[in-house]
């Protein structure tokens, strides 16, 4: 038998080496598998963590190509360059938006080489090279502004970087406004051609007081067709992007070194990046320092005013553009001053006109005892059924500015008394908590509020005693209702009034003199009208518009009004309510008398707040409802002859709109019952009662009968 060698040895003992080594391996292998094994926590997380970064890249990814979709869809629509127009509801113009800006587009092929030339070499020179951002400007800018800590402006803006600042209206010199912009330069970049953004750049920009594009700017500055603009002139237009006042020759400053240099300036870059020739420039350059030959041409300033209607129709069609895309308010503005879309406003052009008429009668103008402002009013008349607002104004006198504030809308004030019926009748009756001849007593009362302090209401006429609810609605004696608040309780109250739409009410207005209108920040005369027409609407809340719709310049829908619609009480509960409001226009004491309307049913409620600081008229007809404030901007006492102008201005405005209408009465509904009461007791009348009337109860409410004259 041979004997092992030395090498046989080793290798053995190699092999047993590598055999245990394996071993080893092995066993750590399975260690190691064991021990993920053993993790399923971690196994867990780990996943979770991949798949919400999965889903935060998926939205985001969705997001960008959400905004980017909506800037392309927009910039489509507003590279039209024309005014919107605002139709009536018999589809006759009354308004435009955008008419102040004077334009007048051109096309790329009707643009002078050295026109288009002048802006690339003074505004982006590489234009026809990058992709909508120029990266080498772009990162100077980026840089510079990191190395001065944000205090430094990110310039480098290219003219696709420049019309996205044009179109969306932002100008903020912030890094995410950048960031945007650049987003928005791609999606134009490859989505139209240099010559299309060129095009929509020349025509939009701004170059002088209310003028906009290059067109109106040659017409402006040099009384010609922008065909037949020179080298320079094509400089000097060019020069006015940097800032168009600064440079205007026409301005009380002499800018004429000014005017030189930088249309000189413009002219050096022409000539170093090849696009005239030295003598090209040279004749120039000579004329400039001549002095260009400015000659302000002939501009037709559109000043027509819109109404305060209109005003309120384009703040709510912005205001929904900007909700419906998620845009700031300067770029839904900007959209429809460009879009040239087409909007249908509900005004009644009739109505409008009897509003504004009324409202500039001068005797309706108080001067104030404390500076120079006057007296105030605001009304606004809303079709019930459809929530359309037919006619507005927001102010006494002459309408001066374009978009100026308009009380409608735009003011929140106290309501006094007038709020009784939405805050206190409705929700009660709806509950059954009252009828119309619930019997309250009238007299003085100190009420324990909800900030755990006294509150004495006081009535502005003498005390009543025992009174039924309509003979308290019919003077407005206040105690009677802040006892039904205390057990109706303010928050309930609330919610029947947000769902009425009011919108302005909050955690200090829960106290029991929101009976009676004091409230912690006030509220709209619109917000007001919505909810008052809860009730002439037979029970249904419908949010208050002024327009229908929008079509886009080439006729498509656009958008809709999407009006809140919601039942809040029921049609019969609306029909106590509306005959229980008659009683101020109708009752021998009522406090809206002079309100009346010949042959048709009029509601309606007045207001006073403390001080008279504010005068209100509330109330509808079965064709409309209206609701008119009267007061000073800056709370002041109203003396106006022991009489409320608000009502003054309701009946008058209301009897001329209802003139030639047929006569009409609130309906009865089916489930409504009626009854003869007797007047002093509030009981069902039997033949010995003198005094009685026809009253209206939901079923199941009637009283008993009258025990009082019951012999």
């Amino acid at each position: 038998m041979r004997q092992k060698k030395q090498e046989d040895y080793l290798d053995d003992e190699f092999e047993y080496s590598n055999k245990s080594q394996r071993k080893r391996t092995k066993k750590a292998f399975r260690k190691k598998k064991d021990k993920k094994r053993k993790s399923p926590i971690k196994r867990f997380f780990t996943k979770l963590f991949i798949f919400s970064l999965l889903i935060i890249i998926l939205s985001f990814a969705i997001y960008l190509g959400f905004k980017g979709y909506v800037f392309k869809t927009l910039c489509s629509q507003m590279f039209k360059n024309s005014p919107s127009i605002i139709y009536d509801s018999n589809k006759k113009i009354i308004a435009k938006i955008g008419a102040e800006r004077n334009r007048d587009n051109v096309s790329y092929d009707e643009l002078p080489k050295n026109l288009i030339n002048a802006y690339i070499s003074i505004e982006d020179k590489r234009y026809f090279k990058h992709f909508g951002i120029d990266i080498k400007r772009t990162g100077g800018a980026i840089f510079s502004y990191v190395i001065h800590r944000g205090n430094s402006s990110f310039g480098g803006s290219t003219i696709t970087q420049q019309l996205v600042k044009n179109i969306t209206g932002n100008d903020s010199n912030t890094a995410t406004r950048k960031v945007k912009e650049w987003f928005y330069a791609l999606i134009l970049n490859f989505s139209y051609s240099k010559e299309e953004i060129l095009e929509a750049y020349f025509n939009i920009i701004y170059t002088g007081p209310s003028i906009y594009g290059v067109k109106e700017a040659a017409l402006y500055y040099f009384d010609k067709n922008i065909s037949d603009l020179n080298l320079e002139e094509c400089a000097f237009l060019a020069g006015l992007n940097n800032s168009p006042n600064s440079y205007n020759p026409f301005s009380d400053k002499d800018r004429t070194e000014k005017i030189r240099k930088r249309t000189k300036t413009v002219l050096n870059q022409m000539l170093e990046q090849n696009y005239i020739t030295n003598e090209e420039y040279d004749n120039s350059i000579s004329n400039v320092e001549n002095g260009l030959n400015f000659k302000q041409g002939n501009i037709e300033y559109d000043q027509t005013l819109s109404s305060y209607h209109s005003d309120a129709v384009i703040n709510e069609v912005i205001s929904d553009l900007q909700k419906k895309y998620f845009i700031s308010n300067d770029f839904a503005t900007n959209y429809y001053s460009l879009a040239g879309t087409n909007i249908y406003s509900t005004v009644n052009k009739e109505i409008q006109s009897i509003l504004e008429n009324e409202l500039k009668n001068s005797k309706y103008i108080l001067q104030s005892k404390d500076s120079d402002d006057t007296s105030q009013a605001a009304i606004v008349i809303i079709d019930p059924s459809s929530g359309n607002v037919v006619g507005c104004v927001g102010g006494l006198g002459e309408k001066k500015n374009y978009r100026s504030f308009n009380r409608v809308t735009q003011m929140k004030r106290q309501t006094g008394s007038a709020m009784k019926p939405i805050a206190v009748l409705a929700p009660s009756i709806d509950k059954k908590m009252i009828t119309n001849v619930s019997i309250i007593s009238d007299e003085p009362t100190t009420f324990i509020d909800y900030n755990n302090k006294e509150y004495k209401p006081i009535d502005y006429d003498p005390y009543r005693g025992s009174i039924t609810l309509r003979q308290a609605v019919e003077t407005s004696q206040n105690i009677p209702f802040v006892k039904i608040m205390e057990t109706l309780t303010p928050q309930v109250s609330i919610q029947y009034l947000k769902k009425m739409g009011i919108t302005s009410l909050n955690d200090n207005d829960v106290n029991l003199s929101l009976a009676l209108g004091g409230l912690d920040i006030g509220i709209s005369p619109l917000e007001f009208a919505g909810a008052y027409n809860t009730i002439a609407n037979d029970g249904i809340y419908i949010e208050p518009t002024f327009y229908s719709k929008i079509d886009s310049s080439s006729g498509e829908l656009f958008m809709k009004s999407k009006q809140k619609k919601r039942k809040v009480f029921s049609k019969d509960v609306a029909c106590v309510l509306k005959n229980l409001l008659i009683q101020p226009v109708k009752g021998e004491k009522g406090t809206a008398t002079y309100c009346s309307i010949d042959g048709i049913d009029v509601a309606a409620k007045t207001g006073t707040t403390n001080e008279n600081y504010d005068r209100w008229l509330c109330g509808f007809t079965p064709y409309y409802t209206s609701v008119c404030w009267y007061g000073f901007d800056t709370n002041e006492s109203i003396e106006f002859g022991g009489k409320n102008p608000a009502g003054l201005i309701w009946s008058s405005s209301m009897n001329k709109i209802h003139a030639n209408l047929p006569k009409k009465k609130f309906e009865l509904t089916s489930n409504v019952e009626t009854a003869i009461v007797c007047y002093d007791s509030g009981k069902l009348a039997t033949p010995n009662c003198k005094n009685t009337y026809k009253e209206y109860f939901l079923s199941g409410t009637k009283p008993e009968k009258c025990i009082i004259h019951n012999y």
